[in-house]
């Protein structure tokens, strides 16, 4: 009674379809206990249904993206940091290619927008990671390979450094993206390998926040080297630890998708774009 009132239909018609889907595969889905009212699952039931998952995040998938082709709209993610310094780059091409309207950017962390690529959400995806990314139901194409930086204000002691090793950054505080960025990321991957517990003073999604921060040395930063313009009036120190990650970007989009003209043309501008 709670399945037909769930689907506001009437029992017998729960009754039906579960009946059909039993003669549809041949095999018995759910065990009745007619004495004492009880239905349960059957291994063959539960199985099912772990596949019927799989298929409703596909319609899912496709209704998603079939809606966009439909508005002909193209949504692209893009973490800030990759976003501030792409897209300017690309900017003019897409004016070109008469592709500005057609493009919806959306910002996030790499993790969130890759799990948004996955259900759909997004088309088509600029990322970063801390090392070459495999993932079965995506092709990733990398585009650039760029070093993690210490990041100070002009002023600050640091400052005058060529080099700097991170285990030696132990009396400073910090000031830190949020989780959910490639950066923090790369940036326990030093914790961890120098063994330190640095100072983390304050987290911020907001990239541009974050830089002021370390301009008025409330915290020196982590950041990699594209993060950080001439217009910052920072300064960014290399790091000497060995082994040690660097920020990849790719471009990411599903294996299964269809890229249709306008979203081919988009991923042939985003990978020919260094």
């Amino acid at each position: 009674m709670l399945t037909a009132k769930y689907f506001e239909v009437t029992q017998p018609t729960i009754t039906f379809s579960l009946k059909r889907l039993e003669d549809y595969f041949s095999i018995q889905l759910i065990n009745r206990n007619q004495s004492h009212g009880q239905l349960t699952v059957t291994d063959a039931g539960n199985q099912l249904f772990e596949r019927s998952k799989i298929i409703i995040s596909q319609l899912e998938l496709a209704k998603n993206e079939l809606a966009r082709v439909r508005q002909h709209k193209m949504k692209l993610g893009m973490p800030p940091i990759i976003g501030s310094y792409y897209f300017p780059k690309i900017a003019n091409e897409l004016v070109k290619q008469h592709l500005m309207d057609a493009v919806d950017t959306m910002e996030g962390g790499s993790d969130e927008l890759f799990y948004q690529m996955r259900s759909g959400d997004l088309d088509i995806a600029l990322l970063g990671s801390t090392g070459p990314k495999v993932a079965e139901d995506m092709d990733i194409t990398q585009i650039l390979s760029v070093p993690f930086m210490i990041v100070v204000d002009k002023q600050h002691p640091l400052a005058k450094l060529k080099e700097v090793s991170f285990s030696d950054l132990k009396k400073y505080a910090f000031v830190s993206l949020t989780e959910g960025f490639v950066i923090v990321q790369a940036f326990e991957w030093f914790v961890k390998n120098t063994q330190m517990q640095p100072d983390v003073l304050y987290r911020t999604s907001d990239v541009a926040m974050l830089k002021k921060m370390i301009k008025e040395r409330v915290g020196i930063g982590f950041l990699t080297e594209i993060a950080v313009t001439e217009e910052d009036d920072l300064v960014t120190i290399p790091l000497t630890d060995k082994n040690q990650p660097e920020f990849i970007i790719s471009v990411f989009n599903r294996k299964n998708q269809i890229l249709e003209s306008d979203l081919l043309k988009l991923k042939e501008i985003l990978t020919e774009t260094k």
